[in-house]
C-alpha cells in the first residue's frame, strides 16, 4: 500500500519556503520496503530542501495500478529531479516509463539536477566573493578581515556518508529518499550561509540582494516550472 505524508495525493502542501517562480524538487528512490519487497519512493521538496510528500509504493502494486503511480508522478511534473549523478534518475524512470504519459517523462528527465553541481556553483560563488573583498582591500584604508563561512564547503563524499547515517526510516528505500532530502536542504543551507556572510559586509551589497538560491540552480527550477506538461483531466 502506498504510503504518503500528505492527506491526500491530490491535496496540494501548503509552501514552507517561498521561492518566486520556482516549486522545488523530486526524488525517486528504488529499494526494499519494510517488508522486503521491491518498492520505488517519490519524495516531492520544496525549493529549499523541506519535505512536502512522500510516497513508498511497492512494484507489484504499480503493476496491479498504474494509475496510482501515474496520480502520484503527476505531482512533480514541474520540479526539478535531483540525486548525485543524472544517471539514477532517469534509469529509474526508464523502469516505469511505459507507466506514464510520454510528455511527463520527457519533462521530467529534461530537468534533472546534480548535488556537485550544485556545490560547484556555491564554490564558485564563495571565490568570486572572496575576491571581491580583496578588490575592496585594494581600495580602502579599512583593516579587513577574510570573509568567514558559518559551515564550510564539505567533500561530496563525507556529506553522502553523513547523511546516509542520519537518515532513519522504517525501509531502505524511505532511508535513501530521506538521505537525499537531507543533503538538498544543507547544500541550500550552504548557500544561504554565503549570501548571509556576504551581505553582512556593505561593500559587497553593490553584487546584488540576497537570493534564496544560487542563479543556475534558480534558473533551473524556474525553467522546470515554465517546461510543465499539461495534467490528463
Amino acid at each position: 500500500m502506498a504510503s504518503d505524508v500528505d492527506a491526500s495525493e491530490t491535496e496540494l502542501s501548503v509552501p514552507i519556503d517561498y521561492v518566486p517562480g520556482a516549486r522545488g524538487h523530486g526524488i525517486l528512490t528504488v529499494g526494499r520496503d519494510s517488508d522486503g519487497a521491491d518498492a520505488l519512493a517519490i519524495w516531492r521538496l520544496s525549493p529549499t530542501g523541506l519535505a512536502g510528500g512522500a510516497w513508498v509504493v511497492r512494484f507489484e502494486e504499480i503493476q496491479r495500478d498504474p494509475e496510482q503511480l501515474g496520480r502520484i508522478v503527476w505531482m512533480l511534473q514541474d520540479r526539478c529531479l535531483v540525486d548525485w549523478t543524472a544517471d539514477t534518475p532517469t534509469g529509474i524512470l526508464d523502469q516505469i516509463a511505459h507507466l506514464l504519459p510520454t510528455d511527463l517523462v520527457a519533462a521530467l528527465r529534461h530537468h534533472i539536477l546534480t548535488i556537485p553541481d550544485l556545490l560547484t556553483e556555491i564554490i564558485e560563488h564563495r571565490a568570486s566573493y572572496a575576491k571581491a573583498v580583496e578588490r575592496h582591500r585594494t581600495v580602502t584604508k579599512s583593516k579587513l578581515a577574510p570573509l568567514a563561512w558559518a559551515t564550510e564547503m564539505p567533500d561530496p563524499e563525507v556529506l553522502m556518508q553523513r547523511a546516509g547515517t542520519q537518515s532513519a526510516a522504517a525501509s531502505p528505500v524511505a532511508a535513501a529518499a530521506l538521505a537525499l532530502t537531507s543533503v538538498v536542504a544543507t547544500t541550500a543551507q550552504l548557500w544561504q550561509d554565503t549570501e548571509q556572510a556576504r551581505y553582512r559586509r556593505t561593500y559587497l551589497r553593490s553584487l546584488g540582494e540576497p537570493q534564496p538560491l544560487p542563479p543556475r540552480w534558480l534558473a533551473r527550477l524556474r525553467a522546470a516550472v515554465g517546461s510543465a506538461a499539461v495534467a490528463p483531466v
